[in-house]
């Protein structure tokens, strides 16, 4: 039977992952989440209350953790305007064997989760506990690494702060602008190891909204 250990799981350390559920009408909705293994058999989010999967895991009382290699998929998750012709829904996720929730096809291993609690961590943050009903993953080959990989990952987690703290206070305001420093700084590992290709798109676009975020803000 294949583990959380088997996926690379460690306890306490956060791993990247897009979380799928389903809205009380039946739609699909797809975001980038860290996730914790707590033990062998479950799995802690720590969520904020406004955001719509904390709501459908609230409605639905289950969700699907995928984990998938692919930056295009985290970027149209995290980046909604990004998602052109919502392309990352549809075909894209079938039904989950276990849990009233979507699967993504295409991710290389997919963990079909049921709720077990919440606890606040202050009035907008919460902590998710989520049980393991399933894993399934896929009979891929390894990949090898690249850095350009990481650094697009990295920017985009970053970039889902950004917007928001730029409209923040002046703290976050702040913050917000080393961020986007941070986000450059990934573009140029990517200039330097993958030029022309999926990373650098995905990069360029990210900086063109950050420039629109910053005139709009």
């Amino acid at each position: 039977m294949i583990s959380l250990e088997n996926l690379g799981f460690k306890q306490g350390i956060i791993f990247e992952t897009l979380v799928s559920t389903y809205t009380k009408q039946g739609h699909q909705n797809i975001a980038p989440m860290g996730v914790i293994k707590v033990n062998p058999k479950k799995i802690m989010i720590k969520i904020y209350k406004s955001s719509n999967t904390y709501k459908n895991i609230k409605s639905k009382k289950c969700a699907v953790v995928n984990l998938s290699s692919d930056p295009a998929l985290f970027y149209k998750a995290a980046i909604k305007e990004a998602n052109i012709g919502n392309k990352i829904v549809g075909d894209l996720f079938e039904k989950g064997d276990l849990v009233d929730a979507p699967r993504l096809k295409e991710a290389e291993a997919n963990i079909e989760v049921s709720f077990l609690s919440s606890t606040d961590i202050d009035s907008e943050k919460t902590e998710i506990i989520l049980e393991v009903k399933k894993i399934k993953t896929t009979s891929c080959l390894p990949k090898g690494y690249c850095r350009a990989f990481s650094a697009t990952i990295e920017a985009i987690i970053l970039a889902t702060r950004i917007k928001s703290y730029l409209i923040g206070n002046q703290l976050q305001q702040k913050q917000a602008y080393e961020m986007i420093k941070k986000v450059r700084c990934f573009k140029e590992i990517i200039k330097h190891t993958a030029p022309k290709s999926e990373y650098a798109d995905i990069i360029s676009d990210l900086i063109r909204r950050i420039e629109i975020w910053k005139i709009n803000k």
